[in-house]
């Protein structure tokens, strides 16, 4: 029985020491230079998420906050980043300057045309600085070349009222760039209201609640609406009336289609009617309301050409058909 269970030991070592000489003999070969590369498969390392750049952590207000910030960064000029640092000293001084002024409409304004650049309150006031003082350093500079071409000097009346038209555009110059920026705004907002409207609608027929279903969409989209949304969504979570921060967005977008869209809602949930019907019955009405836009552009488009076909396509028309007929008739001595 002893002979028996040694002669098992000694087998038992046998086998460890042939495989842990063979386990030797493979990492020598691995370790070795002329040895050839091992065959054995690697693993590809795993291609990058298309939303890795998106934290999971992020609310749906603060992504749509970093697309917006990232969109400007886009919209932003080489030439907007080189006189950046000179906009903030003005801005510097333009904030002296109107220490008692109440900058509360330009602010509005701004946030109207959803901030565009990034632009402050004090900004815009050193781009309206700015203005006051390059424009009129152009006239003084164009007016003498006018004066060298039409050969007559002009009165220094004429200089004066020059510099003062020149300082009052320069200084409205700021409010009709922002007014363009606003006007685009709610084009953009009115025209992509009825898909939104109806994907929020599909949603909450779907049984999703009102604001869950306003989070839902506007988290698909990257427009003006989107972002109003989901500020009205932020205020409601930091506790502002649900009503209240429905209204706001009424006197911030000022868009009519939206203002009345609104104002359903409002209504509905004061008085507690379906927020379903509602919204199928307002994304109709919508629907209408562009198509009806629609045809009525389609019908001034034949007014708007008219001007442009008499004065420029007609005379060229006129000038190709006749002027070949008229050299001959010139030559002919008639």
């Amino acid at each position: 029985m002893h002979e028996e269970c040694s002669h098992q030991t000694w087998h038992n070592l046998e086998t460890l020491v042939l495989k842990l000489s063979s386990n030797f003999e493979i990492m020598a070969e691995s370790s070795s230079p002329n040895s050839p590369p091992s065959q054995t498969p690697r693993r590809r390392p795993a291609a990058p998420s298309a939303r890795s750049d998106v934290r999971a952590t992020d609310t749906p207000f603060e992504r749509v906050l970093r697309d917006s910030s990232e969109r400007r960064t886009r919209e932003s000029t080489f030439l907007y980043r080189i006189f950046r640092p000179a906009i903030d000293r003005v801005a510097d001084v333009a904030a002296k300057l109107t220490r008692n002024t109440n900058l509360d409409p330009i602010r509005f304004k701004l946030l109207q045309a959803g901030f565009p650049f990034g632009l402050r309150a004090r900004d815009f006031m050193a781009l309206k600085l700015i203005g006051v003082c390059l424009v009129p350093l152009l006239i003084t500079l164009y007016l003498p070349i006018m004066s060298a071409i039409l050969g007559q000097s002009f009165s220094y009346l004429t200089w004066l009222f020059a510099l003062i038209l020149s300082a009052w555009l320069g200084w409205r110059a700021a409010d009709i760039w922002l007014a363009v920026i606003t006007k685009k705004r709610q084009a953009e907002i009115q025209m992509v209201l009825p898909d939104m409207i109806d994907l929020i609608t599909i949603s909450v027929e779907a049984g999703l609640g009102l604001y869950a279903a306003i989070q839902r969409v506007s988290m698909r989209f990257t427009n003006p609406l989107s972002e109003e949304f989901m500020r009205v969504l932020q205020e409601v979570r930091l506790g502002r009336a649900n009503l209240d921060a429905l209204r706001d967005l009424m006197k911030r977008a000022d868009v009519e289609d939206l203002t009345m869209f609104i104002s359903s809602l409002i209504q509905a949930e004061t008085l507690g009617v379906p927020i379903a019907n509602v919204l199928r019955i307002q994304s109709e009405r919508l629907r209408d309301k562009r198509r009806q836009r629609a045809r009525e552009q389609a019908q001034k488009a034949p007014l708007k050409m008219l001007f442009p076909l008499v004065f420029f396509i007609f005379p060229s028309l006129f000038v190709v058909i006749l002027g070949p007929a008229l050299l001959r008739v010139l030559e002919s001595g008639y």
